[in-house]
């Protein structure tokens, strides 16, 4: 069933939505690929969701803790870090992403 809902899942991206509905696409997708330990294909997925919105105010969603968590299982450190502080940094706009400030890279 999770490779069904990838397969649909991936057409729903490639319609003409917000980004931010695309990037929960990706998100939804990357979180389907983890389940099934499929880290490299979860981690292009994040990183595609979080690129795609990187000037976009989205609101926060523990899945975010996921995806640094997913990263750094994949030893892409260089990335969590990096995603991990741009994440921090919307602590301007939502309070709820300093929870992140709490996560350890190791």
């Amino acid at each position: 069933m999770k490779r069904k809902a990838i397969k649909v899942m991936k057409e729903a991206v490639d319609r003409p939505f917000s980004k931010l509905k695309i990037g929960s696409g990706y998100i939804y997708i990357g979180l389907m690929y983890r389940k099934l330990k499929e880290l490299n294909l979860a981690n292009e997925n994040f990183e595609s969701a979080l690129s795609l919105c990187k000037d976009e105010q989205y609101p926060y969603s523990p899945n975010f803790k996921i995806i640094i968590k997913s990263f750094v299982e994949n030893n892409e450190s260089e990335k969590a870090l990096k995603w991990l502080n741009d994440l921090i940094e919307r602590e301007s706009y939502d309070r709820k992403f300093s929870k992140l400030k709490k996560m350890k890279l190791d």
